[in-house]
């Protein structure tokens, strides 16, 4: 993670992510780009430019006094002060940029993105075809703590190391998490987890085997991982595992449709989104093409 695009509203929110953004791995970005997109209210007189432009100098000091005090020479701030609908130009200016992350202030508690991130912020995150990092905790030190839900595609690499290039390198191997559920509840008796039916023990044998495989594989690409294997809910056993090892971050993939679905992040990165008390990475499995409006 050597650039980084961090949309900011001068909130405290924002300044958290730009605080985040200097302090991802251990030796910290090389580029920092904030950007504000300026838009004009529906109701109401628009900020002036030039309390805009006073405003977008300030953040960028304070940020740069951040560098100093976290001892990163190598690290530039650039700013950029822009018009149009706001989530359309992030986007925009991270293909621009080639950013290998968006960073994005938590707003608060809610029952939905646009909630807990902000309409706009919202947006992002589930258009985005960048990596979106939404940040909750004050940044005071690089992340040490990962955790990644792990899927069973070809996608699990990549979120594995994104979350070594988001990480101090201590944090390897990875801690992962995978999920799994015994089908037909109620129709086959699946006992539990400590007195485990034999169809019980199938489907975990068969789940076991296949993360197994997948450990294997990830150590051969360089992206050793410390897999856990959980019965249960994806959105539970994600949180509850998170919990239990005081993640720091939390790193999962998202589907990449085209069409009326990528309004969508898909329930479980929803869900983790809205309800993580640790900060959370998304990121599609694969590039996909967004037509900006």
């Amino acid at each position: 993670m050597k650039t980084v695009l961090v949309p900011t509203d001068f909130s405290r929110y924002a300044q958290r992510a730009a605080d985040r953004a200097i302090r991802l791995g251990s030796a910290g970005v090389r580029r920092v780009h904030l950007v504000h997109v300026h838009q004009a209210p529906k109701f109401g007189a628009a900020r002036p430019r030039a309390d805009v432009t006073r405003m977008m100098a300030r953040e960028c000091e304070r940020l740069e006094r951040q560098i100093v005090r976290a001892r990163m020479p190598r690290t530039s701030v650039t700013t950029h002060l822009l018009k149009g609908e706001p989530y359309v130009e992030i986007i925009r200016l991270s293909r621009e940029l080639e950013a290998d992350v968006i960073v994005l202030g938590c707003k608060g508690a809610g029952q939905r993105p646009d909630k807990v991130l902000g309409r706009t912020a919202a947006r992002v995150a589930r258009m985005a075809d960048t990596p979106v990092l939404v940040v909750r905790r004050i940044a005071d030190a690089p992340y040490g703590r990962p955790l990644v839900a792990l899927p069973l595609d070809p996608s699990a690499s990549r979120l594995v190391k994104l979350a070594q290039a988001a990480s101090d390198p201590s944090a390897s191997p990875v801690s992962a998490v995978r999920a799994y559920w015994v089908p037909f509840p109620g129709l086959l008796d699946e006992g539990t987890d400590t007195e485990p039916t034999r169809y019980h023990k199938e489907v975990r044998a068969k789940a076991e085997q296949e993360i197994r495989a997948l450990a294997k594989s990830l150590e051969r690409k360089g992206a050793p991982i410390r897999p856990q294997l959980r019965r249960g809910d994806a959105r539970s056993v994600i949180l509850t595992e998170a919990a239990k090892m005081r993640a720091d971050l939390v790193v999962l993939g998202t589907h990449g449709r085209s069409g009326l679905a990528h309004m969508l992040l898909g329930s479980v990165a929803e869900w983790i989104l809205v309800n993580a008390s640790a900060d959370v990475l998304v990121a599609r499995p694969v590039r996909f093409t967004f037509e900006i409006p």
